[in-house]
């Protein structure tokens, strides 16, 4: 025969027919799992560095920029969650957006304004919450700086 086919060992399944006649070892359960999650975890590695990080939906929060921090203390019935401040703080009409960042001592919040726009100012965001019916107090968090350089001496040497 011209097209005969090669002997296999899937034709013999003893194995004892081939080049070397000797009998094929049974692969262990364990090893095809091994092999088959060594191969999944190169699939996973391979799809995850080709992929492209998906785009923001536009109008998200990612667009937005923060214009600053605003120390916010609201009037009784005293606000103890950030839900409730979060709640309050989402009646704020407008471009600019308050986040709750954490409370303070003394009942005070820290709040974050954020604005798509690039034109807003923390003047405006303080102008916003106070406008609000439950704000009592709302000033920009600002860095204070000493107003004089420091001073020096025996105690305090220049650098």
């Amino acid at each position: 025969m011209l097209f005969a086919k090669p002997p296999s060992t899937l034709d013999d399944p003893a194995a004892t027919t081939g080049a070397a006649g000797l009998a094929r070892r049974p692969v262990s359960r364990t090893t095809r799992r091994l092999t088959l999650a060594v191969a999944l975890c190169g699939l996973a590695l391979a799809a995850a560095c080709s992929s492209k990080p998906a785009m923001p939906p536009p109008g998200s929060i990612t667009d937005d920029r923060a214009v600053g921090d605003i120390l916010v203390r609201f009037t009784p019935p005293a606000v103890d969650t950030s839900l409730q401040a979060g709640e309050l703080l989402a009646q704020a009409k407008g471009p600019i957006r308050f986040v709750v960042k954490r409370p303070m001592s003394g009942g005070t919040w820290l709040v974050t304004a954020i604005s798509p726009s690039p034109e807003a100012t923390i003047e405006q965001a303080v102008s916003t919450l106070r406008a609000l019916p439950r704000i009592e107090a709302a000033e920009a968090d600002r860095r204070l700086t000493p107003s004089r350089p420091k001073p020096t001496g025996r105690d305090m040497p220049a650098n």
